[in-house]
């Protein structure tokens, strides 16, 4: 069953999600089949006794003890539970929105003629958007179906008036540029990523338009315009100056997952510029990272992922901020997923004991750690390799070098990361192997590594020469 539609949804769900579906399962309000709630209890109980669930076989004896095993009605069974969870996350998402439940009652109250009624959960609809004190796209299309909620009632006794049909006018226009906006920068993210082609429908005059009616004033307009400019001409850096200027401050008025989003685009656009040479964009990621763990919004549901964890310590390292990066990670480890927990935290510790010259500190720390994930395997590798360099072991740096070459042959490293680590093995045997006295030969592998397109390690092997 771990491997069905069902068991891959069940596993994905919370401890929360299973009490509250659990209720949900057993009111028979929203099921009257007793044996998807006994089904459901068996599973729950197999899974927290056993931390797996049954087999089919097992469930239906549980079900029916007097009868045999029918697959089909098994199956159909199962298939209904599913049904049931999925309409109970639907329910979840529905009631999670306050607002939007206003807005349903508002409707449903509209619809049984009751006007007082109508208008009172309306403006409690009006009163919770307004206390969440989002200003993005999905604001202004919630404004706008309230409006327009407001305006049917207002037309069924009388004439609206053209203060009111004008509102309702702007906040279309409104939600329209700012949905749009939004959308064309992930469409220009996508094409350069994936240097595929896009058409774009009244992209010119909608610019021109929001700079003449001087709309930039709108957060959510403002950030999509300035970091749209960024994107199509990233040599300007008044562009990015201005999207990160609006970004910090607008982040509160950017529900979490949006603003997070909106950091990430402002620190992948300093990656590029730093890793194009300027050094001023990797202080400028640096106290975007900052900026963002001040408020927290790097944290989903209280964790923090192991790649922005990885990330935010090469920000800090990189600016040569070497307390801090301490403190840093410190101070998150613990919001780690447990299966990244130790060997993220080992390895940056590591990093850190080598950018400071404490080599001797860092070995230990790459050795104990159990690196699973497979980049991070090769990061602590390459690590490791540069140690043995500085520390002038070139006998356990040949050894560790072949074995590192057989690693990857031996495992699915492809593209980019093969070619980048294969690149940095073979330099890095050059570099030991070879008579760097000999004037000559030194500019030459100096040529050769400057000339190499994919090598991460290029500023370190070239520090070397």
């Amino acid at each position: 069953m771990i491997n069905s539609r069902f068991g891959s949804l069940f596993l994905q769900l919370s401890v929360a999600e299973r009490r509250s579906f659990s209720k949900f399962i057993s009111s028979p309000f929203f099921n009257q089949q007793e044996q998807l709630a006994q089904l459901w209890i068996g599973l729950l109980h197999a899974f927290e006794t056993k931390n797996a669930l049954e087999e089919k076989e097992k469930l239906f004896l549980q079900l029916y003890p007097q009868k045999k095993y029918n697959d089909q009605q098994m199956r159909l069974l199962i298939s209904r539970l599913y049904q049931k969870l999925l309409h109970f996350l639907a329910y979840e998402e529905v009631v999670a929105s306050e607002a939007q439940m206003k807005l349903y009652e508002a409707r449903a109250l509209q619809k049984k003629q009751l006007e007082k009624h109508f208008q009172r959960s309306l403006n409690q609809a009006k009163a919770k958007v307004k206390a969440e004190g989002f200003r993005n796209a999905e604001y202004w299309q919630f404004s706008f179906q309230l409006q327009l909620e407001e305006s049917r009632s207002v037309s069924k006794t009388q004439f609206s008036g053209q203060e009111a049909l004008q509102t309702l006018s702007n906040t279309l226009d409104l939600s329209y540029f700012t949905a749009k906006l939004r959308h064309v920068c992930l469409l220009l993210t996508h094409q350069k990523v994936y240097q595929s082609e896009f058409e774009i429908g009244m992209l010119d005059e909608l610019l021109v338009y929001l700079k003449k009616e001087q709309l930039l004033e709108e957060p959510a307009i403002a950030c999509y315009y300035y970091y749209y400019y960024t994107l199509i001409e990233p040599s300007n850096s008044q562009h990015f100056q201005a999207f990160k200027s609006s970004l910090f401050q607008h982040s509160q008025q950017f529900p979490a997952e949006e603003i997070r989003d909106l950091f990430l685009l402002a620190i992948n656009y300093c990656v590029k510029k730093g890793n194009a040479g300027d050094q001023a964009y990797i202080h400028e990621m640096f106290e975007l990272y900052k900026a963002g763990l001040s408020t927290d919004i790097f944290l989903e549901q209280g964790e923090l992922s192991h790649f922005t964890f990885h990330n935010i310590a090469t920000a800090g390292l990189k600016t040569k901020a070497y307390q801090w990066v301490g403190q840093f990670i410190e101070a998150y480890k613990n919001k780690l997923a447990r299966q990244h927990r130790e060997s993220s935290y080992s390895f940056n510790q590591a990093r850190l004991a080598y950018e400071q010259g404490q080599y001797q500190n860092a070995l230990p720390l790459l050795q104990k750690a159990n690196y699973r994930d497979l980049l991070l395997n090769l990061a602590a590798k390459t690590l490791l390799l540069k140690i043995y360099y500085e520390l002038d072991e070139f006998d356990l740096l040949n050894a560790h070098l072949d074995a590192m070459k057989n690693f990857i042959r031996r495992r699915a490293v492809i593209g980019y990361h093969r070619t980048n680590y294969l690149n940095i093995i073979r330099f890095t045997k050059k570099l030991a192997n070879s008579n760097l006295f000999d004037r000559e030969r030194r500019k030459s592998l100096s040529a050769q590594i400057e000339a190499a397109e994919v090598l991460t390690e290029k500023e370190w092997l070239l520090a070397q020469l």
